[in-house]
C-alpha cells in the first residue's frame, strides 16, 4: 500500500512539473528574430544567451529597441528571470554622431570590419548613411536602400543629427552624366579636386556660367559642368520610369566591367547594373537580384511564359536548393524580342531565343521569373527617390 502511495506521488510530481515546464528560450529569440531580422543584411540581430534554471542573460546587440523589449517581456511573461544584456545600436560610443554621408567618388562597403574583407556592395559620392557602431578604424554604416556594411572612417564624414538635417535640407545637385570631374574653378583646364560619377550628391552652393559651384560634405569645394548635373528636388519630380529611355541608358553601358560588389557607374555587378539603371529614372530598388526580385508586379514564372515579358521588365535567374526553396543569383532587363541585357563578365547582351546568334541555353534554363516595376512606383514595393527618407526627409 504505502508502495503504491509513493508511485502515485511521483507521477503527480511529473504531471506537476510537465504543466510548469518553459519553452526553450531559443525559441523566443528565433520568434524575435523573425520578426525584427528576416533579411540580416538590412537588419541588425546578433543575441546570445546564457541560462542558469530559471534566469536568463541576454547579451548581443540589436537595432531594434522595439525588437529587444518584445523579446525581453515574452520571456518574462514565460516565467523566466531576465538580465538584459543586449546593446541596441547605435552605440553610445559615438558621441551622437549616428549619421553621415560619403565622401569619396566611390566608397567600399564590406562584409567584415577589415580592408581584405569581402565587399558587399558600395556607396557614390553624397549618399547619406545611417553610422551604428566603429570597430579597428571602420564603421558599420547603412545605406538609404536598408544595406549593411563596414566603410573605412577616411570615406564618409560623421555627423550628428543636426549636421545631418542641414545637409539633407541644403540645396543640393545630382550628378547626371555617366562620369565626370569636380574642377578646381569654373573651367574643365582647371586642376580637378576629383572624380564623380552618376547619382552622386552635392551641396550647390552657386551657378557661374557653364559651372555649378559644389560643397563636399567635408567642407571643400569645386565646380561641376552645369550640362552634367541637374538640381536634385528638381529632378526628382521629373524622373519618370519610361521603358524607352531605360533602355536605351542599359544600352550605354555596353561592355562595362564586372565587379562583385559593385554599385557605380566605374564597376557593377549585376543587381548593381540594374539598380543605377533604374535609380537614374527615380526607381529606388533594393541591393541585391534575390531582393530585387521581391518588389513589383510578377508578369511570367518560368521560361513558358517568356512571350509575357515588356520591354523594360527585369528577369531573374537561378535556381532550386535541396529542400526546393528558390535561389535567385542573376538579374537583367528585357528589351523586347527575346533579348535582355545584363552584367555578366562585362554588359551585354543576350537572347532566349535558340535561333539567336546571342542565345544562352544557361540562362535560358536558369530563368525563373520576370517583374514589372516601373508601371508600380509608389506600390508592391517599388519605390520612388522622393520617397526616401534618407534622401529628402530631415530627422525628427
Amino acid at each position: 500500500m504505502k508502495k503504491i502511495s509513493l508511485l502515485i506521488l511521483a507521477s503527480l510530481l511529473l504531471v506537476s512539473c510537465a504543466g510548469t515546464s518553459l519553452r526553450p528560450v531559443d525559441a523566443f529569440i528565433d520568434e524575435t528574430r523573425q520578426a525584427v531580422c528576416p533579411d540580416r543584411r538590412v537588419n541588425i540581430f546578433d543575441v546570445d544567451y546564457e541560462r542558469k534554471g530559471k534566469t536568463v542573460t541576454l547579451r548581443g546587440e540589436m537595432n531594434s529597441a522595439a525588437g529587444m523589449n518584445d523579446l525581453v517581456a515574452a520571456l518574462e511573461a514565460e516565467g523566466y528571470a531576465v538580465v538584459n544584456d543586449i546593446s541596441v545600436l547605435p552605440s553610445s560610443e559615438l558621441m551622437g554622431k549616428k549619421y553621415g554621408v560619403v565622401n569619396r567618388s566611390v566608397a567600399n562597403m564590406r562584409v567584415e570590419p577589415s580592408a581584405r574583407a569581402e565587399m558587399a556592395t558600395q556607396a557614390v559620392l553624397g549618399t547619406p548613411l545611417r553610422v551604428y557602431k566603429k570597430q579597428r578604424g571602420q564603421f558599420y554604416v547603412q545605406t538609404p536602400d536598408g544595406y549593411l556594411g563596414w566603410m573605412e572612417e577616411d570615406a564618409f564624414v560623421l555627423m550628428t543629427a543636426a549636421e545631418f538635417n542641414s545637409w539633407i535640407i541644403s540645396e543640393r545637385i545630382i550628378f547626371t552624366d555617366d562620369a565626370g570631374f569636380i574642377y578646381n574653378y569654373p573651367s574643365t583646364g582647371s586642376a580637378r579636386v576629383g572624380d564623380i560619377t552618376a547619382s552622386s550628391i552635392l551641396r550647390a552652393l552657386d551657378i557661374r556660367e557653364g559651372f555649378v559651384k559644389v560643397a563636399y560634405p567635408d567642407g571643400r569645394t569645386g565646380y561641376v559642368e552645369r550640362s552634367a548635373c541637374e538640381h536634385l528636388e528638381f529632378w526628382s519630380y521629373r524622373a519618370k520610369p519610361k521603358a524607352d529611355t531605360i533602355i536605351s541608358l542599359a544600352k550605354s553601358f555596353m561592355g562595362r566591367s564586372y565587379l562583385w560588389g559593385g554599385t557605380s557607374t566605374k564597376m557593377l555587378d549585376c543587381s548593381g547594373f540594374v539598380r543605377i539603371v533604374m535609380l537614374m529614372h527615380g526607381i529606388y530598388l533594393p541591393r541585391d537580384a534575390s531582393q530585387q526580385a521581391l518588389v513589383g508586379k510578377t508578369v511570367a514564372e518560368g521560361k513558358d511564359e517568356i512571350d509575357k515579358i515588356k520591354p523594360g521588365d527585369l528577369v531573374f535567374f537561378g535556381g532550386y536548393r535541396e529542400d526546393g526553396s528558390e535561389r535567385i543569383t542573376h538579374v537583367g532587363l528585357y528589351l523586347g524580342d527575346r533579348q535582355f541585357i545584363h552584367e555578366t563578365g562585362v554588359v551585354m547582351i543576350n537572347s532566349f531565343d535558340p535561333e539567336d546568334e546571342n542565345f544562352s541555353e544557361y540562362r535560358l534554363n536558369q530563368f525563373i521569373r520576370a517583374k514589372d516595376v516601373i508601371n508600380h512606383v509608389g506600390k508592391l514595393g517599388v519605390q520612388h527617390i522622393l520617397d526616401n527618407p534618407m534622401i529628402f526627409a530631415p530627422l525628427k
